[in-house]
């Protein structure tokens, strides 16, 4: 069975054990279930009160407007759209691999075994990122690369700023650009898959 820990371990590299022993007691290995959209790259998990942010993955704001062969169109709410309609009424499964600086979780997400973030980065929804100190995604930019040859989404947009950048001095923006880059040669983390309930065992072995 795929599990959160399998993710974990092939995207940073790190053998399963190592993952495991890596994840702390407040991050959970799996949340399931139906989601409220915060914005483009948050979800709340209204029913256990959880904001999950997608790992490796940033939208435009809310409030951007981005502008493609003179006609505007409202970027950051396209991004919270595309987001409502592929989890409307369905369920979504997360593997949490860490917390960001604010406690809420970083995770992956799936509707099935379609991965959130990959795909509105191929679709031009929004961008590959990593936040500082937050566990990298580098397929994700291999992905990004493609979409950008295209002009697909954001990138039909040459005055549409990247949302870290959106409201940042020039220090702040050589700071997220630094923190940016990636190693390429990961894959995409897998696509994980409900829990089946085990049959109950004592700690001992009995």
């Amino acid at each position: 069975m795929r599990t959160a820990t399998i993710a974990v371990s092939l995207i940073l590299g790190f053998p399963v054990t190592a993952g495991a022993q890596s994840r702390t007691l407040d991050v959970p290995r799996q949340i399931y279930g139906k989601v409220q959209v915060v914005d483009g790259t948050t979800l709340e998990f209204k029913d256990r009160r959880q904001i999950i942010r997608l790992a490796g993955y940033e939208a435009p704001r809310v409030e951007q407007i981005a502008s493609s062969d003179g006609i505007e169109w409202p970027a950051g709410q396209v991004a919270k759209s595309w987001m409502i309609l592929r989890t409307l009424k369905r369920d979504v499964n997360c593997a949490p691999i860490a917390r960001d600086a604010n406690k809420n979780l970083i995770a992956h997400c799936f509707v099935g075994e379609t991965n959130l973030a990959a795909t509105a980065i191929a679709e031009g929804i929004g961008y590959a990122f990593n936040h500082r100190n937050e566990p990298q995604v580098p397929a994700y930019f291999d992905i990004e690369r493609k979409a950008r040859g295209l002009g697909y989404g954001v990138w039909s947009s040459k005055d549409l700023l990247p949302p870290w950048l959106y409201v940042a001095s020039p220090a702040e923006e050589k700071k997220a650009n630094e923190a940016r880059g990636a190693d390429p040669g990961l894959p995409l983390p897998p696509a994980v898959t409900p829990d089946t309930p085990q049959p109950q065992t004592s700690s001992q072995g009995g």
